[in-house]
């Protein structure tokens, strides 16, 4: 075995020309699909963290009906002992109340539909980071009477840090929400719709200014790792009382997001299953023009007494060795870009950042770092070179040597 693995190695190297045709077609199939993969990845990573740390989170807990129907009537209180025990899961890091309703935003002649989202300034900031969005002012406290507003809200009600915004709302049964709050910060928040029309008030506040008796519109929870969410949530589901409460899972939430990226994600398999055709076609050219030069070769070491399954074995190992060779130049020319954009995301500029604010995309496109990019285009790139060995490996096994040395 090892007497063929040298004479493999050796032969790869006699038409060194030939070799680094192969070698490169490889190199760059595997560079350009795990560069578009990368991003493709990282896009969809970025989304889903968006959608799930900027509001959702990755449980959440309602009064049954409140998803379908998100009025401040369908709020809820719950035994502080059932959250304390599944905030005490090592999984969790945080539970989050909430409670949401619209209002009129109003300042000067500029009006316009708001959510407002009564918050737990401490714990929020744990899982979507607001603090770290501050653009201007400062962070709101637990004690605060004034509020936060989302940047682009805030220039177009022509308001800053400092500046009064009246509220105007309908509160828990039909009472009436009304209250002047001087804005404390604006804040950039990273989902385009979210920072057109968001204000974060503290959460004993929004009690107040609602009139909630002390409950709430949500629990969120935020989790050390997404993989867990699906684990939590049927830990959840097995502790409250679902004919009083309702769970669901970020899939379930972020329903149309998740649709958008399975689309997507089969537009960008097409993309690759493309270019792998392509390079199918090189690849295959090459080892049907390198089986045919060789067909004298061949015969004569047939004829001189070399078995044909040993020496379609040579060849096999040539062309494993080819294919390991470009495997390995593409993953290492790739990495260091890929690393590069991981830290440095692609920002977009000029009209295409409206374009993506409008599909509430934010307009940065980074890299993902995934293994499993690596392995899945090797493993693709590998079954292709193994496809293509067949052809020599059927020319030798049914060469007739006489006919062989003729050519």
């Amino acid at each position: 075995m090892n007497t063929i693995l040298k004479i493999a190695w050796r032969n790869i190297w006699r038409n060194k020309r030939r070799t680094f045709i192969t070698i490169a077609s490889i190199m760059f199939a595997l560079f350009f699909s795990t560069i578009m993969r990368g991003f493709q990845l990282g896009s969809y990573a970025n989304m889903k963290r968006n959608a799930v740390e900027a509001y959702s989170g990755y449980v959440q807990i309602h009064k049954k009906g409140y998803w379908d129907d998100k009025n401040i009537n369908n709020i809820f209180s719950i035994d502080e002992k059932l959250v304390s025990k599944l905030e005490n899961d090592s999984r969790v890091k945080v539970i989050i109340p909430r409670i949401e309703s619209f209002a009129l935003a109003s300042s000067g002649e500029s009006s316009k539909g708001v959510l407002v989202m009564g918050v737990s300034p401490d714990k929020e900031d744990k899982m979507t980071q607001i603090k770290s969005y501050l653009e201007e002012g400062e962070f709101i406290s637990e004690n605060d009477k004034s509020i936060l507003v989302a940047q682009d809200l805030a220039k177009f009600l022509k308001v800053g840090v400092n500046d009064s915004l009246v509220l105007f709302s309908s509160g828990y049964h039909g009472a009436t929400a009304a209250g002047l709050y001087a804005i404390k910060g604006i804040v950039k928040l990273p989902t385009p719709e979210m920072n057109r029309g968001t204000i974060y008030l503290p959460i004993e506040e929004a009690k107040s200014f609602l009139s909630t008796e002390g409950k709430m519109s949500a629990l969120v929870f935020d989790l050390h790792d997404l993989e867990d969410a699906d684990g939590v949530l049927e830990t959840v589901s097995a502790n409250i009382d679902h004919e009083k409460y309702e769970v669901l899972g970020w899939k379930l939430m972020n329903k149309e997001l998740i649709q958008m990226i399975e689309s997507d994600n089969a537009g960008g398999i097409v993309m690759i299953s493309i270019l792998y055709l392509v390079i199918a076609f090189g690849i295959f050219g090459t080892v049907l023009m390198m089986t045919n030069e060789r067909t004298r070769e061949f015969s004569v070491m047939v004829s001189l007494g070399m078995q044909k399954t040993k020496l379609a074995m040579v060849v096999l190992l040539e062309l494993f060795f080819m294919t390991l060779l470009g495997v390995v130049a593409g993953i290492a020319i790739s990495l260091p870009i890929m690393i590069y954009y991981y830290y440095n995301p692609i920002v977009f500029t000029g009209e295409s950042v409206e374009a993506m604010k409008e599909f509430n995309f934010e307009p940065i496109m980074p890299m993902s770092l995934d293994p499993q990019i690596f392995l899945t285009q090797a493993i693709a790139i590998s079954i292709i070179s193994l496809i293509a060995m067949s052809y020599p490996t059927i020319k030798i096994m049914t060469m007739n040597v006489i006919n062989g040395l003729r050519s």
